[in-house]
């Protein structure tokens, strides 16, 4: 997604994230981590064009994706109840944070 210029914005923030592991799991398997429940949500939020894929076109916009100090993925904000007051951003080098 960095080295295209691409970046996924509002993803759903309770769908394991790309490089996340599940616990239950000894090594990552890409979509075959998820959940039912969570490949469901993630499909719903696809077919809604609730997940969007921005373009960023400038140079240096795509340099700082590629170098990580802009997130590639941007989850959406978590719910009123959580305990989280942020959403998750994801990065090229697979850093993981809730400043978002």
């Amino acid at each position: 997604l960095a080295k295209r210029g691409y970046v996924l914005q509002h993803y759903p923030e309770n769908v394991l994230m790309p490089g996340e592991r599940r616990a239950t799991l000894a090594k990552s398997k890409g979509i075959h981590d998820l959940t039912l429940r969570e490949r469901q949500i993630f499909a719903d939020a696809l077919k809604n064009n609730l997940l969007t894929v921005k373009t960023i076109t400038g140079k240096d916009a795509c340099a700082k994706l590629v170098a990580s100090r802009r997130p590639v993925i941007v989850g959406e904000a978590p719910a009123p109840d959580s305990n989280n007051r942020r959403g998750r951003r994801w990065f090229a080098n697979g850093r993981l944070d809730r400043r978002g």
